[in-house]
């Protein structure tokens, strides 16, 4: 990694002439300099931010530790349908299953807990974003920037719980 850091102080000391090393002189050019190191520390900051915001992709473990810094909140979890999907395990009532696990629909057994939502298991989206309650004034704000970082072929929804 390039090291973008120098010190506009130093470097006057260093530049300047021996017979011109003066207080008055130096004094002169860090106050002529000084937009010149307000300018540099935006610069190093907004680099810094640029480095952040280019390891953010569409993986679900970097958008979602993205997502739940942005908007400082913990509670921000990404869900793919397909992840409960190819781990569902369906059982006949007769097996003996446990009743934490699904039965087949025929059979009219509800479960104790369901696995997923309707919505989840029926998804027509990619994956969903769930933000809580607190939040939904910004879901605006957090469609935007999880577009930001996806694919434009990926299509996702926002559920507040």
């Amino acid at each position: 990694m390039t090291n973008f850091r120098f010190d506009i102080d130093k470097m006057i000391r260093w530049l300047l002439p021996y017979f011109l090393v003066k207080p008055k002189h130096l004094a002169w050019l860090q106050t002529l300099f000084a937009p010149l190191k307000t300018l540099y520390s935006d610069f190093l900051g907004y680099r810094t931010l640029q480095l952040k915001n280019a390891t953010i992709n569409s993986q679900k473990a970097r958008l979602e530790t993205a997502l739940r810094d942005q908007f400082a909140d913990n509670t921000i979890y990404i869900f793919h349908p397909d992840d409960y999907l190819d781990q569902a395990f369906i059982y006949l009532e007769r097996e003996g299953a446990t009743p934490e696990f699904d039965y087949l629909h025929i059979e009219g057994h509800v479960p104790v807990d369901y696995d997923a939502t309707q919505s989840e298991y029926n998804s027509q989206y990619d994956f969903i974003v769930r933000i809580p309650a607190s939040l939904a004034g910004s879901t605006q704000a957090i469609y935007a920037y999880v577009k930001k970082y996806i694919f434009s072929s990926i299509t996702f929804t926002i559920e507040i719980f």
